[in-house]
């Protein structure tokens, strides 16, 4: 019999009591009510180009053209039918916007270049992600694929005073359809390339008439791979996912409740990396004979293979498994003028990898990160009505998470002739010093915020308008590493001289420690924002806002070095305009920003440690500044053009204390380097995207439709610490789709295709170590397939 955990019997009675209050609310009162006031309108950037596109991003239904932040918005349908299934994908249509993928615990999204984790699982992102309405705290969560979403929202930028817990850089706001009380389902089935096939469906209906609805979305995606081990002729990089989402949506005169459970699974071989070089050479010029590639030449006898991709060579590799279940309840409570909001939600993650970690056909050593996380928040917030000379929203929002991050090491059987071969007698004893012995460093965090807040706007004219806002947070955090080893032969009696070389490896890799430690931190964020409609079709606006991300357990901390990180801060500069012309045919929009980041937490190397030296700190101070541009015009009915780009001048303005490649970390090398003036890691200083959609009859019955979007970006170097061997040079990526619709919009079948170039680019890429040579985190290769959609 399965025993619930108490995260599960927590999500449980939040369940249960949601659908208690609903059932008891639907009979204690008969009259009905129209959708939350909430809603958004359709989202769709072919849609009167945006002159017409409404966005949440300030928790009102707003315009978007009159909503003075630099915010960009794209409709559910729009990522749907042009493929975009991936929050990765979201950047071919978001301006400033990336994410890395390479797996669930090592995801990332970045804006103006900034946010991820560190890759450090007690650290959050500056970029926040936020589904419906429910903020998410590890970057993992943004592995799944949001399908059958109403609109994405990007705004960019410090927030704090209204959204959710606190972020430095910016916030991806995901809003998923709700259930409607007009009876539909919809049916869509995929064949592409690579074996892969995505079917979903989602239906909606009335439970009782005009009082209850419900929705239901499930998905399954499944492809074979594209790139085969020589080993066993596994497929890697391959799709396989499922999830489901039920929604009930109760709505009367004063009151709607939203209910929200979902389950997300994948099993994927999605931990292939390949090896593309290695230093055999110090920049110094002597040689480095502890090198990966020199090891498995003078060890084994094996001649390693850098043509990435097709150079997977594992005999150990298994799937990366991941799992993600939620609970979510929003109530909105019109009391008299105001309006009461409640949202209540419990996530949990559960990660678990297999690794060769050796990247080779030897059995060395097998690593990951097991993952476990459980959130639990809660926001309240009072609104007033608006059209007045004063609007505002006040709150308060808590937020409890419970963090495991077990990072495994196992050895196996050809570990000791890989670590210690040359320092050890009895050839045939050899095998037992480290055969099946375990090292980990088992982090554990448990957070606790509290925050209240509030925001409001002063509409001094019709035209003229002064919103200002601010936030207080109060945080614990509480942190323990400990270093531990398992397994193995027992080294003892006729075997206790080889304990002293299984005892080095073990201090090479970290040593036997435990460390704790607890601390509360406080902060401010705040907001000023001026606006000035010049005309109808004119605004200008501006803005200044600090904000704080939450200070970071680092989980990977070994004895002297910090457990406990200190909060980064951000303080931001931006002007804009918003412009609408042509009677609503286009729009062009732009702004300039500048934002100074303090505290800024990054990747650390450790150079005494043989393996897992990394750790997070604060570094130093980084700027963003540059220009961001978005413009839209409708040519003709069903005929749309849009463009988006940026200059982003990110750079390292103090950070003198840099990690040192490997190539730099011969003896008697530096320790550090000052890293002050470059370019940020991973951030590209020109970007941009030009897209075409048309939908346009061919008789009564059927549309001809079909887009093309052709994407951008310079040169960046994706390798921390800053090596020659981390360049990745400019590249665009171009997807087209053509196809067929019925008039009625009751079916439809797309022809399409993504990177159609086959454009071969590493979207992140990772050091040189003792165990493996430099790797390339692979972008998607050319995929194209026909999708047959039904609507009943």
């Amino acid at each position: 019999m399965h025993r619930k955990s108490r995260s599960e019997r927590a999500a449980g009675r939040l369940l249960w009591a949601s659908v208690a209050s609903i059932m008891l609310a639907a009979h204690s009162t008969s009259a009905a009510a129209a959708d939350s006031a909430a809603a958004t309108a359709p989202v769709d950037g072919a849609e009167a180009t945006g002159a017409e596109i409404y966005v949440t991003t300030r928790h009102r239904e707003e315009r978007l053209q009159d909503v003075p932040v630099s915010v960009t918005a794209v409709s559910g349908d729009t990522l749907n039918v042009q493929h975009l299934d991936r929050v990765a994908d979201f950047a071919a249509k978001l301006p400033n916007f990336s994410a890395v993928q390479q797996n669930t615990r090592v995801s990332g999204i970045y804006v103006r270049g900034l946010g991820g984790n560190a890759n450090n699982d007690g650290a959050e992102s500056g970029v926040g992600l936020i589904v419906d309405n429910v903020f998410f705290t590890h970057v993992g969560f943004s592995w799944l694929d949001f399908v059958d979403l109403d609109h994405v929202e990007l705004v960019r930028g410090p927030q704090g005073t209204l959204l959710g817990k606190n972020t430095t850089i910016g916030a991806l706001i995901v809003t998923t359809k709700k259930p409607s009380f007009d009876p539909e389902l919809n049916l869509e089935a995929g064949y592409a390339n690579f074996g892969r096939y995505q079917v979903r469906a989602n239906a909606t209906g009335p439970i009782v008439d005009d009082v209850l609805a419900y929705r239901v979305t499930g998905y399954l995606d499944r492809s074979d791979g594209w790139i085969r081990n020589k080993v066993d002729g596994e497929k890697y990089l391959d799709v396989n996912r499922k999830a489901v989402r039920g929604q009930l949506l109760l709505t009367l005169p004063d009151f709607t409740n939203r209910l929200i459970a979902e389950y997300y699974e994948t099993s994927e071989y999605n931990n292939f990396y390949p090896p593309f070089a290695d230093a055999n050479t110090y920049v110094n010029g002597t040689a480095r004979a502890a090198s990966w590639d020199n090891k498995l030449r003078t060890i084994f006898g094996y001649t390693p293979n850098y043509d990435s991709p097709h150079n997977a060579d594992y005999n150990t590799q298994n799937r990366i498994t991941s799992k993600v279940k939620g609970v979510s309840n929003q109530f909105d409570w019109e009391l008299g003028t105001h309006t009461l909001t409640s949202v209540s939600a419990w996530r949990q993650l559960r990660f678990r990898p297999s690794n060769d970690s050796d990247g080779s056909p030897f059995s060395i050593l097998r690593a990951g990160f097991d993952v476990d996380v459980d959130q639990y928040s809660q926001e309240l917030r009072i609104a007033s009505p608006t059209g007045g000379a004063f609007d505002y929203q006040v709150g308060g929002y808590f937020l409890r998470e419970d963090l495991v991050s077990n990072n495994r090491s196992t050895f196996q059987s050809d570990s000791t002739r890989y670590f210690l071969t040359g320092a050890l007698p009895s050839a045939y004893l050899l095998p037992l010093i480290l055969d099946g012995v375990e090292y980990s460093q088992r982090g554990k965090a448990q957070i606790t915020s509290g925050a209240v807040f509030g925001q409001g706007t002063w509409h001094a004219t019709d035209r003229l308008s002064l919103t200002a806002g601010v936030r207080y947070t109060r945080e614990k955090k509480k942190a323990s590493n400990t270093g531990e080893v398992s397994g193995g032969t027992p080294l003892t009696g006729a075997l206790a001289a080889l304990a002293p070389a299984r005892a080095a490896i073990v201090s090479a890799f970290g040593g036997l420690f435990a460390l704790e430690g607890s601390e509360t931190t406080t902060g401010w964020s705040w907001l000023v924002n001026p606006a000035y409609k010049v005309t109808d079709d004119v605004l200008l606006y501006a803005s200044v806002s600090h904000g704080e991300k939450s200070g970071a357990a680092n989980l990977s901390a070994t004895p002297g070095k910090p457990l406990l990180i200190e909060p980064e801060k951000s303080t931001a500069y931006e002007v804009g305009v918003k412009t609408t012309f042509a009677g609503n045919r286009g729009t062009f929009n732009a702004n300039l920003y500048w934002n100074d980041i303090t505290d800024f937490q990054a990747q650390q190397i450790d150079p005494n440690r043989f393996a897992l030296g990394q750790y997070l700190g604060n570094v130093g101070r980084v700027r963003l500044r540059g220009v961001e541009v978005e413009g839209a015009f409708a040519v003709a009915d069903g005929i749309n053009i849009s463009a988006t780009g940026a200059y982003n001048d990110a750079t390292y303005r103090s950070y003198v204390n840099g990690p040192v490649p490997v190539e730099y970390q011969y003896t008697g090398g530096p320790t550090t380097l000052d890293w002050s003036g470059r370019q940020v890691v991973g951030a590209a200083k020109w970007s941009g995207q030009v897209s075409v959609d048309f939908d346009r009859p061919v008789n009564e019955r059927l549309n001809l439709t079909g887009y093309a979007n052709q994407t951008y970006k310079s040169r960046t170097n994706l390798l921390n610490p800053y090596s020659a061997y981390g360049k990745q040079e400019a590249y665009g990526l171009t997807n087209a789709g053509l196809g067929i619709r019925a008039a009625d919009d009751g079916w439809s079948v797309l022809v399409w295709g993504r990177n159609l170039f086959d454009k071969r680019y590493n979207v992140g890429i990772g050091t040189a170590t003792a165990v493996n040579p430099f790797l390339g985190i692979l972008g998607d290769p050319r995929t194209y397939g026909v999708t047959i959609k039904g609507k009943f």
